[in-house]
């Protein structure tokens, strides 16, 4: 599937690279869809990218593909399992928010309430977020090693109901993750983290 699915991205077929994330989709599940086609993929046109510096149309028309089938397999949680939101978010500049997407999917589909904040989120738009809506948990996206600032994490408004705070992404595998955060791995690890939060 990971191999049809580079071909269909590099012809720029992105009618059959809707249908091949579909399928996955239905088929797979998010999990395995984003761990098992879609990250090898974008780490091969990536990785071909950096090494010719070409096919960045590429890389643009399969990220595209791939947040609309994500955001189709998300679906809408009127009444879910947690009374308080989680809130994903990229840190401050961050702007591969992609992965937030299979997260957001997953959490919908087992049926826990979760926003979106976006790409680039500003730190004070964040704390105003975490103010307004008194969160069960955060999660903050750091693709790049710079983005990975760990006065992010103080800087968010302590509230009277506990929120859990998770870091996830590249950029914190080699930087400091202060206290109360917490280093989640993987999709998987994310969604058993984020559940066991709001639980």
């Amino acid at each position: 599937m990971a191999r049809g699915l580079g071909r269909a991205a590099v012809a720029m077929d992105s009618i059959a690279v809707q249908g091949m994330l579909a399928d996955s989709l239905a088929s797979d599940g998010v999990i395995a869809t984003w761990n098992e086609v879609v990250r090898p993929v974008l780490t091969a046109v990536a990785a071909r990218w950096q090494l010719s510096g070409t096919g960045v149309e590429v890389e643009h028309l399969l990220n595209e593909c791939v947040l609309a089938a994500f955001v189709r397999a998300t679906p809408l949680v009127t009444h879910g399992r947690n009374h308080r939101p989680v809130l994903l978010a990229c840190m401050p500049e961050e702007r591969h928010n992609l992965p937030l997407y299979p997260l957001a999917a997953e959490l919908a589909q087992r049926g826990v309430v979760a926003r979106q904040l976006g790409a680039a989120l500003p730190v004070d738009a964040l704390a105003a977020a975490v103010r307004r809506t008194a969160p069960a948990a955060v999660v903050l996206w750091a693709q790049l090693p710079r983005y990975a600032d760990p006065g992010v994490i103080s800087a968010l408004p302590r509230t009277r109901q506990q929120v859990r705070l998770f870091v996830g992404g590249p950029g914190w595998r080699r930087g400091v993750v202060t206290a109360p955060a917490e280093r989640v791995e993987d999709l998987a690890d994310a969604v058993a983290a984020v559940e066991a939060a709001v639980t």
